[in-house]
């Protein structure tokens, strides 16, 4: 006899996702006594277990590894104090296999949830007039979407992994699977997710909702992520990449077009879009970014953006992240707090010293030679500062909130004014609220877009090339292409020419570094001109990804994305070589096999699957090693 507690984990006590319901509605259900062919009976059945998803998804595992996997691995971070050996030697490079970081199982109990409620779904409509069309439709897309994202993060991190669409619920069922192709389960994704995109609602009614569950705009946000990803393969002809390239720039039309629309019609409860939107940005390039400064160079409240994105949570720019609300003494972020600190001295992670090697001052002109190369980007201000005492950078991004006490210019610096070690002297700890963990916000989105641009416009050129040329360089002017308005739609489609194509991805690109550096406007040599070259153009890209997503967990996959592309390391080795070296000469050798950047199967899941297969750079582990 099956027991549906199963499938429904008592949650901790915090309210998860907007969604409202609380570890003490779900712990009603009497979960020993209620057989699982009982259970499925209404819509409250059905919605009770979606609830399971998302807390599913917001567990420490999950998102632990979220942070650990996308950014620990980076070079954004370094070691710092009291770290344990086990994420000590991840962030250094010396991964085994026994290492508890190599566990998957919280993505897969995602996984299962969502597969559970797809199985079970259909017959409640037939047996509940409740639960209407509607109904069914939303709960199909939430977990088509959790069940995506949870696999495509399994994807990046450990290329290939076992894969199935079909539920666990029965003791009797072998899912002893072998591991599924990389593109294959690129591929099965982006099916799935193109047949149900848009039965998600485009809003729902109730504010909190639009950010905290899965909405239209979403299931649009992690397609162009997806398509992306698909592109990004050496194996496929430029032809190939292009189709990928094209439905990733057009799933990212649906959410910026969502965006414009809504800052257009001022559509958003107890808000007023005008007043808190970067005017400078909107009117040059079209795009409503909130504003750090409402007054360009003026240093007047910044940085009101960040600390509505990062400390106030649900922003107008957020798509869809993970939402807490503190209710009792456990808090789900106390992963971010313990990786990242509370605002103290005491940080596991530390940003990467490198971020800030050579000190930028007032004198500076824009270098994409250095990361933040001009005094006035709030991504570093209002990101990590220099800690006199523990003699590091220490992490403010999710961690620290505005007290909105003082003048909030005193937490974070001063923009145009050289960094020093005694630049920021005040920290202060989040109070009241935990930090969410965003999933996808509209700079993502347009960055995404940016960079299927740049790649579809180069392959372009080279297929107008002479037929002996090999470079795929462009060192054409660019043509004079008319900006973008905040009255004309985004159309991707429209965009005909290479030319065309790399001008709107500098201005993409240009609209999200302009938000941070509103200083721009009275010096023009603080901003990046528009390159000639693919080199150029992916630099920039890469920078400036890295600039906005800080501490996000998103750096190492995309130094992942980068080498799939080409089909080398080389981009990965050259940015993760410091903070390897300390790892041995073993590691540096392997560092050049693409399998190097993937994570190796745990120990623990080999010994129990024999179907699964280790990856190739860990079998001269002495575990691993067959007599």
């Amino acid at each position: 006899m099956k027991s549906i507690k199963n499938i429904i984990i008592t949650t901790t006590a915090y309210v998860v996702a907007g969604l409202g319901l609380s570890s003490c509605d779900i712990d009603q259900l009497p979960l020993n006594e209620v057989v699982y062919e009982n259970f499925w009976t209404n819509k409250d059945d059905v919605e009770s277990v979606v609830a399971s998803c998302y807390v599913g998804a917001s567990a420490d595992g999950y998102v632990e590894n979220l942070l650990v996997w996308g950014e620990g691995r980076s070079d954004n971070v370094q070691v710092g104090n009291d770290l344990p050996d086990n994420l000590r030697y991840l962030l250094q490079g010396s991964l085994k296999t026994t290492n508890p970081y190599c566990n998957w199982s919280a993505f897969y109990n995602v996984i299962n949830r969502c597969n559970v409620v797809l199985h079970e779904a259909p017959k409640v409509k037939d047996k509940d007039p409740n639960y209407t069309e509607s109904d069914y439709r939303i709960n199909i897309a939430e977990c088509k979407f959790l069940r995506a994202y949870s696999y495509l993060t399994l994807i990046k991190t450990f290329k290939d992994v076992p894969f199935t669409f079909d539920a666990s619920i029965d003791d009797t069922q072998n899912f002893r699977l072998p591991q599924t192709k990389f593109e294959v389960i690129l591929d099965s994704l982006i099916s799935d997710i193109e047949s149900c995109k848009n039965y998600a609602p485009r809003r729902y009614s109730e504010v909190a909702k639009n950010t905290g569950k899965v909405t239209r705009a979403a299931m649009y946000s992690l397609l162009s992520e997806l398509y992306l990803w698909r592109a990004s393969d050496v194996n496929l002809t430029p032809d190939q990449q292009n189709v990928y390239y094209r439905k990733c720039i057009e799933a990212c039309d649906y959410v910026l077009n969502f965006k414009i629309e809504q800052y257009e019609a001022n559509d958003i409860d107890g808000l007023d879009l005008r007043t808190v939107v970067d005017r400078e940005v909107y009117g040059e390039y079209g795009y409503p970014l909130l504003a750090e400064e409402m007054t360009p160079g003026t240093n007047n409240g910044g940085p009101q953006a960040t600390n509505s994105i990062f400390g106030d949570g649900g922003s107008f720019e957020s798509i869809f992240e993970l939402t807490y609300s503190y209710q009792g003494q456990h808090t789900v972020s106390n992963v971010v707090f313990n990786k990242y600190g509370d605002g103290s001295e005491q940080q596991q992670m530390l940003a990467n010293e490198k971020l800030l090697e050579v000190k930028p001052d007032n004198s500076a002109s824009y270098s994409d030679n250095k990361l933040f190369s001009v005094p006035s980007d709030y991504r570093s201000i209002a990101s990590f500062y220099f800690n006199e005492t523990n003699g590091g950078y220490n992490i403010y991004k999710y961690v620290v909130q505005d007290n909105r006490a003082g003048d909030p210019r005193e937490n974070f610096g001063t923009v145009g004014t050289a960094y020093t070690a005694a630049t920021r002297t005040q920290s202060y700890g989040r109070s009241g609220g935990d930090p969410n963990w965003i999933f996808y916000r509209l700079t993502e989105i347009m960055l995404f877009r940016a960079e299927a641009e740049i790649e579809l416009a180069f392959n372009m050129d080279a297929a107008a090339a002479p037929a002996d040329t090999t470079s795929t360089d462009s060192t054409a002017a660019p043509s004079s292409i008319k900006m973008r308005k905040a009255s004309i739609a985004v159309t991707g489609s429209s965009l005909a020419t290479a030319d065309e194509l790399k001008k709107d991805a500098f201005d993409l690109i240009s609209a999200v570094y302009r938000r941070s550096n509103p200083i721009v406007k009275t010096s023009p040599k603080y901003a990046p001109t528009q390159p000639t070259t693919y080199d150029g153009f992916h630099t920039l890209l890469m920078n400036e990804r890295r600039r906005e997503f800080l501490f996000e967990g998103k750096r190492y996959y995309d130094l992942v994305r980068a080498s799939r592309r080409v089909g080398n390391t080389r981009e990965f080795r050259a940015a993760l070589a410091t903070k390897y070296g300390d790892a041995g000469a073993s590691v540096a050798i392997k560092m050049i096999q693409l399998d190097f950047m993937y994570m190796p199967v745990a120990k623990s899941e080999m010994k129990v699957n024999p179907a699964l297969v280790q990856n190739s750079c860990y079998l001269d582990e002495q575990e691993n090693i067959k007599n």
